[in-house]
């Protein structure tokens, strides 16, 4: 298992580069840039990234803009979508590839059936052009949701990606909680979560799965904030999630989306290690 933080670590007073060197370091082998506010990367300091990334053992992933609704009903969101997910898309392939995360949609009050087949539309159209600029690649990650008004259940976004190339499920742990009003009690709840997607995916995709976690505050209308991790109260319980992927053998990326990054990164790699995992 990888372990990092999403962005740059709270000890670096740097940029990206700073912050991959630093992820490096301390132990950590995986780190998600954060382009949530747009992508405003140069092709160059990309291709400089990845370099020294693989040169370090460290994966690299990263979070596309927030201005992202594959469902808006409005044409010219939807273009704006498509080149937002075409930036994050060029950047990542300097990089080096990797998994693209973003949120895909909002159900905005309509059928449910309705956005996912305007969402798979629009997925379509977006990946016809990273074919066509030949992005291989490239995995388009879709985020788990957390709130009720966004579309991206487990069901949803496995079946989705079982239809579509280039494009898998980003389990973002603490969202799932928070949009259930604290769902995750243990392995029962993680179980459930995995079985989802092994039904869509197959076992293969989970010897590679890429996920979010943190700790997480939440009210009747899902996530409010993230919260830093706490092994002895913090929602959703990180040790039963370590001790399944321990004995089911699975594999794959966590990344760390507490307000303390690279701290909690570090501690959640501990406790998988004493689960018995290797990371």
């Amino acid at each position: 298992m990888r372990f990092g933080p999403a962005g740059i670590p709270l000890a670096v007073e740097g940029d990206t580069l700073e912050g991959l060197e630093y992820t490096a370091k301390i132990g950590l082998r995986a780190y998600e840039v954060e382009f949530v506010r747009g992508v405003h990367m140069s092709r160059e300091k990309a291709l400089e990234l990845g370099k020294r990334a693989r040169a370090r053992g460290v994966s690299l992933s990263c979070h596309g803009p927030y201005w992202i609704n594959c469902a808006a009903r409005e044409k010219s969101k939807i273009a704006r979508s498509i080149h937002n997910i075409m930036d994050s898309a060029r950047a990542m392939q300097a990089m080096g590839g990797g998994v693209i995360v973003i949120h895909p949609a909002f159900y905005m009050e309509r059928d449910k059936k309705e956005v996912y087949s305007q969402v798979k539309e629009t997925l379509n159209l977006a990946l016809e052009k990273i074919k066509s600029e030949k992005l291989d690649k490239i995995l388009v990650g879709l985020e788990t949701s957390g709130k009720p008004t966004q579309f991206g259940t487990v069901e949803e976004l496995s079946m989705l990606s079982a239809e579509l190339p280039q494009t898998i499920p980003v389990i973002d742990f603490a969202h799932l909680h928070a949009v259930r009003n604290g769902w995750i009690k243990g392995k029962e709840q993680y179980s459930q979560i995995f079985d989802e997607i092994e039904k869509n995916l197959g076992l293969n995709y989970l010897k590679h799965f890429h996920s979010h976690y943190s700790n997480i505050e939440y009210t009747i209308k899902g996530e409010r904030r993230h919260l830093e991790f706490s092994p002895s109260t913090g929602e959703p319980p990180f040790k039963p999630l370590a001790e399944l992927i321990v004995e089911r053998g699975y594999d794959g990326t966590i990344i760390c989306e507490t307000p303390l990054l690279d701290q909690d990164a570090l501690r959640l790699q501990a406790i998988f290690r004493e689960a018995g995992g290797k990371a």
